[in-house]
């Protein structure tokens, strides 16, 4: 009869690889990552703020409020998945784009926070910005760690843009619209 050894670190390795393997905090269901393209309000209008330079002061932070609702839910349920199902969310990028006046560029901006608001929730500051280009168009900072699931699982989510102007010129309306873009992880596979 022929004994065969198998070493002990062996034996040690393959264990631990064995342990490495299982996710003692999962829930026992896998998860996927969604991206979507937040751009509209749940009317099918874009994400606009409006204000006007007569009613805005230069030199500090003022809030400009989107009169929209905004919703994943139809996002959601196109790809099999209901609010229920979101594990956590955050933000990947915000962009401010000029609307109106048609040749203002975003640098007329020293400052700009965005913040998510929903009914039974504090609003929440998610991205910032104190540098604008040149251009028509402006991204924010992302905030780390800020899980916004709880507010996309509400029926609906509002947000307000805190704006400081460097510049305005007197009497002028002005319109900006947001994109947002959204990663969220969802399960229920």
């Amino acid at each position: 009869m022929t004994v065969i050894r198998t070493p002990f670190h062996f034996l040690l390795l393959v264990t631990a690889l064995l342990v490495m393997g299982c996710d003692s905090s999962s829930s026992g269901g896998d998860t996927i990552f969604l991206n979507h393209e937040l751009t509209e309000d749940i009317s099918g209008s874009p994400i606009t703020l409006a204000f006007s330079a007569d009613d805005v002061a230069t030199g500090r932070l003022q809030d400009i409020a989107c009169d929209c609702e905004l919703d994943i839910a139809s996002f959601l349920d196109v790809q099999g998945f209901s609010k229920s199902d979101i594990v956590s969310a955050r933000l990947e990028a915000v962009e401010i784009v000029m609307l109106f006046p048609v040749n203002e560029r975003v640098d007329f901006l020293d400052q700009a926070i965005l913040k998510l608001t929903a009914p039974g929730i504090s609003p929440t500051e998610v991205a910032n910005t104190s540098s604008f280009p040149s251009s028509r168009t402006g991204s924010m900072d992302i905030l780390p760690n800020r899980d916004i699931a709880s507010f996309l699982d509400r029926p609906t989510f509002g947000l307000i843009l805190q704006i400081n102007p460097a510049t305005l010129r007197a009497g002028q309306n002005y319109q900006m619209s947001l994109i947002l873009d959204v990663r969220m992880e969802v399960g229920g596979l």
